[in-house]
């Protein structure tokens, strides 16, 4: 099953790794059906943060809102730790330097 770590395209601190993100390992998402936009939806649900629709994108501006998606289990094992402070710049800086980035979600609110 991939693993991501979903860094905030706002705050530019880690939201969520899918590690230790409730419900990311249940049979529902270890089935292959577990891409980036299901750890977005996943990760908001964990927030309460409801009504979204998940879109890939080539790039965000400063003022949209989303997610830049890193895939941490790479060649077969992981590049960096649980992610235990999503604020600590090495961390965010290690994660963009050894995890593959495999995608940019931009979320909006359904209307």
């Amino acid at each position: 099953m991939a693993h991501y770590i979903l860094i905030d395209n706002h705050s530019g601190y880690i939201w969520s790794d899918t590690r230790d993100l409730n419900g990311w390992s249940n049979s529902e998402w270890t089935d292959g059906n577990g891409g980036p936009e299901e750890a977005c939806k996943l990760t908001d649900e964990d927030l309460h943060v409801y009504g979204r629709t998940y879109e890939r994108a080539y790039g965000l501006a400063s003022n949209e809102t989303g997610y830049h998606v890193y895939r941490v289990d790479v060649n077969g094992s992981e590049a960096v730790g649980v992610v235990e402070d999503g604020q600590d710049q090495e961390m965010i800086s290690a994660v963009e330097r050894h995890c593959q980035r495999v995608a940019t979600i931009k979320t909006r609110n359904e209307e």
